[in-house]
């Protein structure tokens, strides 16, 4: 051997030795590597995707610290897709390991060391604020470490609901204290998908409508509404994108064309075990001629804002509220509307992505038992049988 390849091998064997001390023992061993490699480290740095901050970036300390993370960067993962809040406080001074330990303990993180070094790779592990946090295992580590840069006392509490349109979320979000409605819809509206992957395909020149992620959100009311709508929209593409794999019944639809039949089906759906059949019939519905998909919450978004009502949501339809002349309205215009009709939430995402097999064609509201679910027919006679049966305009009287 060389002696290169000689303290190659004796780096190895350090590693290997190093297993049953811990991970400590892989970041010597990594330190080590790059003595002998010098600048190849940088090139485990650009594989793994990470950049170190200026004023570290020469240092042979996270150097060590990107070799470490690009060879475990699963470990930055979410620790599972459960969306739960969970409190979590940090005591004043307390250090980085500490808080990444109990990260850890409560399985918000998948690796305290891990999550460490990210931070003071990042140089954020001095920014992290004292306080009471709301976090979740569905975050990554990297989410994670950016909703403890806020100050818990900094803070305002926003819930975005779900099957909300963007006035809805403009408006709740000023009604917080969070910048101004007219900002927000500026943003929205000027459609900003920045680099994201699940907003790739939303066609140019459209808003940002059904990608504003309906939850319950820790925000500081001095950011900007461009920072506030990028933090929905970095929410959105946390939670959605490793549902699209395959995309099951919708594989032939675009992520755009999946968010807007969600967002209808948020609408329609008032009770969360008939999501599937509802998208089913939609999706059947965009396969068989006339291609109308005959929902009123398109019809209802057309018609906008209801100031007798007070609504934006109009109930109930009159017959002349669906003549409307709107390529939002699926009773006059085939197939799917433009885009959103409102943000939907995780669960409409999935119910058309994995949609029960089944040739429903038609659903009407049952008054008879009044609870909002559906009566689900195939035919058009099946259909007319149900309206007689069970739309009786009695519900709720």
């Amino acid at each position: 051997m060389t002696s290169s390849e000689d303290r190659l091998a004796e780096i190895a064997r350090r590693r290997e030795g190093a297993k049953s001390h811990g991970r400590r023992g892989l970041v010597l061993a990594a330190l080590g590597a790059i003595v002998v490699l010098g600048v190849g480290a940088l090139a485990w740095l650009a594989l793994g995707g990470l950049e170190a901050p200026d004023d570290v970036a020469g240092s042979l300390a996270s150097q060590a610290m990107g070799l470490y993370l690009g060879q475990r960067s699963a470990e930055l993962e979410p620790v599972s897709s459960d969306d739960t809040p969970v409190s979590f406080e940090i005591a004043e001074g307390e250090s980085v390991s500490s808080v990444a330990e109990r990260l850890q303990a409560m399985a918000l993180v998948r690796d305290a060391e891990a999550f460490t070094m990210l931070a003071r790779l990042r140089g954020l592990d001095t920014g992290i604020q004292a306080g009471s946090h709301v976090l979740r295992a569905s975050m990554s580590s990297e989410e994670v470490l950016s909703e403890l840069q806020t100050a818990a006392g900094e803070q305002i509490t926003v819930t975005i609901l779900e099957g909300w349109r963007a006035e809805q979320t403009a408006d709740a979000l000023a009604a917080a204290g969070v910048g101004s409605g007219e900002e927000f819809l500026a943003v929205i509206s000027a459609g900003s998908a920045g680099d994201r992957s699940t907003l790739a395909d939303k066609p140019e020149g459209t808003s940002l409508e059904g990608y504003l992620f309906p939850d319950t959100y820790q925000l500081d009311p001095e950011r900007s509404a461009e920072d506030v709508v990028a933090r929905l929209l970095d929410t959105f593409e946390a939670r959605v994108r490793p549902e699209l794999p395959g995309k099951g019944p919708a594989a032939d639809l675009s992520v755009y064309e999946i968010v807007t039949l969600a967002s209808i089906v948020e609408r329609e759906a008032a009770v969360p075990q008939e999501r599937g059949k509802i998208a089913r019939v939609y999706l059947n519905r965009l396969e068989t001629p006339p291609y109308l998909l005959n929902a009123d919450p398109t019809v209802q978004y057309a018609l906008g804002y209801q100031p007798e009502d007070e609504t934006w949501w109009k109930r109930p339809l009159l017959e002349v509220d669906l003549q409307v002349d709107s390529p939002y309205n699926t009773y006059r215009y085939p197939g799917l509307p433009p885009g959103p009709i409102a943000s939907p939430g995780l669960e409409s995402i999935r119910a058309v992505l994995d949609a029960p097999e089944g040739d429903w064609q038609y659903f009407v509201a049952n008054d008879v038992a009044c609870d909002g679910t559906h009566v689900f027919a195939t035919t058009f006679d099946e259909h007319l049988a149900n309206i007689a049966a069970y739309q009786t305009g009695s519900c709720g009287q």
